[in-house]
């Protein structure tokens, strides 16, 4: 756990110290969030499953930029070597890097959230504690998949482009039960009516959280 913690603070100190990711996941979110609003219409009424689709095409596409620099920052003069040869044990690595990939998307949702919520009506906010909830559990499926395809794709030469061809496959499932759930609490449709699609992305992320947990050592020392 020590350890865990330790390479979590090594990398959160980095990205505060040159805030590459974070910054360029914000303004992506924020473009996506302009150019959606432009092309529906400014200042149009959108329901609540377009405002849902148009939210998470915004943080999904921001997260992705994230994941590729927690690896590759590793990978980069064979930093990589150095925690295999330690006494950290590679799940640790791989709970450690899923943890960050978790707090660098909220930290850009919390500046994307608010901003989709000026571009596309406030009446979207009133529903911000069901939000956050489903923000959350999204966040964990998408970190524990994403840190593993960045584990795979990180030190490849085109790894921009690998990694999206990889990832959205996997998580194209998920992203359509976050903007169906999410439309319904923006409809304001009973809890019982979406709470078995929830829970299926749930399921996601606790199951993958698995996968990752028992292959990322393989994938790790392949790489």
């Amino acid at each position: 756990m020590r350890d865990t913690l330790l390479i979590i603070k090594k990398d959160l100190l980095t990205e505060f110290r040159k805030k590459e990711s974070l910054v360029s996941m914000v303004f992506f979110g924020f473009l996506l969030l302009v150019i959606l609003n432009i092309a529906l219409g400014i200042g149009r009424e959108v329901d609540g499953e377009i405002a849902a689709g148009i939210l998470w095409v915004s943080i999904i596409f921001s997260a992705v930029l994230g994941l590729g620099r927690v690896f590759s920052q590793e990978k980069e003069n064979r930093c990589i070597d150095g925690l295999l040869l330690s006494p950290v044990e590679s799940e640790q690595i791989y709970t450690a890097k899923t943890v960050v990939n978790f707090i660098f998307m909220v930290i850009a949702e919390a500046v994307i959230i608010p901003i989709f919520f000026v571009f596309y009506g406030d009446r979207f906010a009133r529903h911000l504690p069901m939000l956050i909830v489903v923000v959350l559990f999204v966040n964990l499926g998408f970190s524990t998949v994403g840190t593993l395809f960045s584990a795979i794709t990180a030190g490849t030469r085109r790894n921009e482009v690998l990694l999206p061809l990889l990832l959205f496959p996997v998580i194209t499932p998920l992203i359509a039960l976050a903007v169906k759930v999410t439309g319904s609490v923006f409809e304001e449709i009973p809890y019982q009516e979406y709470s078995s699609w929830l829970y299926i992305i749930i399921s996601f992320g606790f199951i993958f959280s698995g996968v990752g947990y028992l292959l990322f050592e393989y994938i790790i020392k392949e790489g």
